[in-house]
């Protein structure tokens, strides 16, 4: 099972260890803020985090974060250092403090760090090879502990509570002549999230697209595409929620009026593909073989053209994380691990339908980490 109690920080920090060790490297240099908070509980955008082979760790940070890095960092062994010249004061602090010789090697995070930090750090590191680990910690936070799972599950609560109410404000409104557009619905959304405890006001860009216009998968709600103006429409909403740094993600496609049998065709088919790969889930499982099930059901059904993205992504600090359930993903499901499960089929012309949920991976299957019930077409009024 999950672990039932938060990691120690020093398993974290050994386990980076052990990743720099295989690529007989002296440390890691981290910029993303997700891998700086889960390693150093430092929540702020601005910082570097070093980490070196014998864990040794040291956060830089510049002046403007120093007693927030103090604060944040308490008890959990990180050494505060301030910077002012940025290459050259966190370089000349390592090479100083480390004792590097001639020759040895530093990674960096390249998928986070721009040309000009490479640069910069690079011609300032002189002497050694500053090295990219695009994907050194990619699995790193892929298994999750009780407290992580207990912070999802709250933004799990609040994205849905918040989309309720918004939903409810389009019922209310729907014959008056105070037209509701995607883009009102979009920042009534985020009003409520705040209303309703989520640490910031989106975990990511609000998604509210009606009629033909719920083709886009990643589509922009406008303010100019009119919800309640009487016509039979979809509307696809896909939202979530941020609580103590964790997210929570997830798609409903409503319908307004009695649908066709075009749509009902491609709502039944999306929604018995995602309780095909569901129902499948369990440790040792490929996300591959995962990602077949619904695409192959899809395909089956005639409409494989149109499922145009994967199955799913891992969720957690970031929206978007490891795992990332895909056909080119020959990795192994875990216990423990958060992911979404999201087919979708998408027409140009006429509309598209997703239905996205989060799972938590157990040893007899998968937990349903989203409470709305999708099962069935439902009207948004």
């Amino acid at each position: 099972m999950y672990e039932e109690e938060t990691k120690d920080n020093n398993e974290n920090i050994y386990n980076i260890c052990d990743l720099i060790n295989s690529r007989k490297a002296e440390g890691i240099l981290i910029k993303h803020p997700s891998n700086i908070f889960y390693i150093a509980g430092y929540s702020a955008e601005e910082g570097y985090l070093f980490v070196s082979k014998n864990g040794i760790v040291n956060l830089y940070v510049d002046g403007r974060y120093y007693e927030r890095a103090v604060i944040e960092t308490e008890n959990k062994n990180i050494n505060i250092k301030c910077f002012k010249e940025l290459y050259k004061d966190i370089a000349l602090n390592l090479q100083t403090e480390f004792n590097f010789k001639s020759g040895n090697t530093i990674l960096f995070e390249s998928a986070y760090f721009t040309y000009e930090e490479y640069v910069g750090f690079n011609s300032e590191l002189k002497g050694l090879s500053f090295i990219p680990a695009r994907n050194l910690l990619l699995k790193l936070r892929c298994v999750k502990t009780a407290e992580e799972i207990k912070n999802i599950k709250q933004a799990v609560y609040i994205a849905e509570k918040s989309m309720a109410a918004s939903i409810k404000n389009i019922a209310e409104n729907f014959s008056s002549e105070n037209k509701i557009s995607e883009l009102n619905v979009a920042n009534q959304y985020r009003i409520n999230l705040l209303n309703m405890g989520s640490s910031e006001n989106v975990a990511f860009e609000t998604i509210v697209l009606k009629a033909e216009r719920s083709a886009m998968p990643h589509g922009i709600p406008m303010s100019n595409n009119i919800i309640n103006d009487g016509n039979n429409n979809i509307l696809l909403c896909d939202f979530g929620a941020k609580y103590n740094h964790y997210n929570s993600d997830e798609t409903v496609t409503l319908f307004y009026g009695t649908p066709d049998i075009k749509f009902t065709d491609i709502y039944d088919t999306v929604y018995s593909a995602q309780q095909l790969a569901i129902s499948a889930i369990k440790p040792g499982l490929r996300f591959c073989d995962l990602d077949k099930i619904a695409r192959d059901y899809i395909d089956k059904k005639g409409y494989g053209k149109y499922f145009t993205h994967s199955l799913g992504h891992g969720v957690g600090l970031d929206i978007h994380e490891y795992p990332f359930v895909s056909f080119k993903n020959e990795d192994i499901i875990e216990e423990g691990m958060v992911f979404t499960v999201e087919p979708g089929i998408y027409i140009e012309g006429f509309g598209g339908v997703r239905i996205e949920d989060m799972c938590l991976v157990t040893k007899n299957g998968a937990e349903i980490l989203t409470t709305i019930k999708k099962d069935r077409i439902k009207n948004f009024i």
